[in-house]
């Protein structure tokens, strides 16, 4: 098979680098196309190189659209994504807010009347801009590209998001009869970044909770949604720490006779300036009795690193100095030791959290009235919340005692973090890699196979409960896949 991987940005490799690699070991020829970049930083050239590794996989630059539909599907689509955010489904005003930056400025103006607000964002206008993606035509330059490559199937992620791209290459596929699919990236995305302007013939999802999340506020039949689990996560299953302890200490600056918790950076927009709360934090650590010797390791996030440059605290280590994306194996072999020679994880809302559950640490996080826009407000938080895998404190004294606990060797949500690492991450099975089972769905799309709901004896039986208590739950329709030779 030809398989066409259409991305926004070469970062988006990153999380199908398995996937891509296991449909290339089935004999495959997987073709990449992402966004132009003039200049590619440290991050693209070595997800680059990974990529050209996996044998029978090649890249190449996506055509953007250059007709005189552009600008009003742009504006469009972007009004669309805006008043998806009221529905009475949606449950984070903030995320409108966010996204009206991305409206056009006389419709930005516009929305300042309340009555014009009302009307734009109604079902009626949802409904309206629908009918205009329906009958502007596919971009002709991408029409024929794919005409002239003929792929198999075309998979684009993430898909959902501002001035995406990708969803030319959906819409010209699907004009054409080349099968489609969407593999949702990452677990904020179906929440965050948008909505869906054409219904793809298979959404490919993580687990449950997130296909509910794409029938109830996007619209995707559920009969066309898969559920895979997390590629992106796949390599942590396996990996092993490259140095003990001591010697991880020695080398990043903390006392190896000290125990130490890892404070998991967020981006900026989730917790702006995080260095007030890494000087509350470890204050009060020194002044809690079980806590006192303990050191924090900071993980800066890479693109908010320039809030630590100079700062300095007592038991405090900065590292890696910069920040680092764990794309690559060193990078990643770095992050790995820094979770499992630690004592606990501590963080905001990142997705550093559900990696420090892969690694089976405790994860402690604080909520205060100052992160409740982008904790208890943010709807993909809650997939944390209902995992009940965190330890909550509401002060930072609180925070310590919880920590003071963990050393003491109380870990109350072990059980709980476990279950939520098998629903959330593998829901088919610890055994079996989320990469596999998406090369599985993408082989079956790609012949067109049609999808058949599960019985519940082949249903997961440790899939999520529905978070709508009011909504009967409902089983997992799911797609069989069966590999096949081209």
């Amino acid at each position: 098979m030809k398989i066409l991987f259409v991305m926004s940005h070469v970062g988006v490799f990153r999380h199908f680098d398995g996937v891509v690699r296991e449909l290339c070991s089935r004999g495959h020829t997987v073709k990449i196309l992402r966004a132009p970049v003039s200049k590619p930083n440290i991050t693209d050239r070595a997800l680059l190189a990974c990529h050209a590794e996996a044998q029978g996989s090649e890249s190449d630059w996506m055509l953007q659209r250059a007709d005189r539909w552009r600008c009003l599907l742009s504006g469009t689509r972007e009004l669309l994504s805006y008043a998806n955010y009221f529905r009475p489904e949606q449950a984070a005003s903030a995320l409108a807010d966010r996204w009206k930056r991305n409206l056009p400025r006389p419709v930005r103006i516009a929305i300042k009347n309340g009555l014009v607000k009302k009307l734009l964002t109604s079902k009626m206008a949802r409904q309206s801009l629908r009918r205009l993606e329906n009958i502007a035509p596919p971009d002709s330059a991408v029409t024929r590209w794919l005409e002239s490559n003929q792929p198999s199937v075309v998979i684009a992620s993430p898909f959902i998001g501002a001035f995406s791209q990708e969803l030319e290459y959906v819409k010209a596929a699907k004009a054409l009869g080349i099968p489609t699919a969407v593999a949702v990236a990452s677990w904020d995305n179906l929440t965050t970044k948008g909505t869906f302007h054409i219904i793809p013939d298979m959404t490919l999802v993580w687990n449950r909770a997130l296909l509910e999340e794409a029938t109830e506020l996007h619209d995707v039949p559920s009969e066309k949604i898969s559920v895979t689990g997390a590629p992106s996560f796949d390599s942590w299953f396996e990996m092993k720490p490259s140095s003990d302890r001591s010697s991880f200490c020695a080398r990043v600056g903390i006392k190896p006779d000290r125990p130490f918790a890892v404070y998991l950076c967020s981006s900026k927009s989730i917790a702006g300036d995080e260095t007030a709360f890494a000087k509350d934090l470890v204050s009060n650590l020194s002044h809690h009795r079980d806590t006192r010797y303990m050191s924090i390791l900071v993980r800066p996030h890479p693109l908010n690193a320039s809030i630590w440059n100079g700062f300095s605290a007592n038991n405090v280590v900065i590292w890696p100095p910069g920040g680092d994306v764990p794309d690559s194996p060193h990078g990643k072999q770095d992050y790995y030791d820094t979770l499992f020679h630690s004592t606990a994880a501590v963080g905001v809302n990142t997705s550093a959290l559900l990696e420090a559950a892969i690694v089976d640490k405790p994860c402690v996080t604080v909520m205060t009235p100052q992160y409740r826009k982008t904790q208890s407000e943010m709807p993909h938080f809650h997939h944390l919340l209902d995992a009940n895998f965190l330890e909550i404190a509401h002060s930072f004294s609180e925070a310590a005692a919880i920590l003071g606990s963990v050393l003491r060797g109380v870990d109350s949500k072990a059980a709980n973090r476990c279950h939520f690492v098998r629903d959330f991450i593998r829901p088919w099975g610890m055994e079996r890699t989320a990469s596999e089972v998406m090369a599985d769905c993408i082989e079956g799309t790609a012949l067109q196979k049609s999808v058949v709901q599960l019985g519940s004896e082949r249903t997961p039986s440790h899939t999520l409960p529905s978070r709508n208590p009011s909504r009967s739950p409902s089983p997992i329709e799911t797609q069989t896949r069966v590999s096949s030779d081209d």
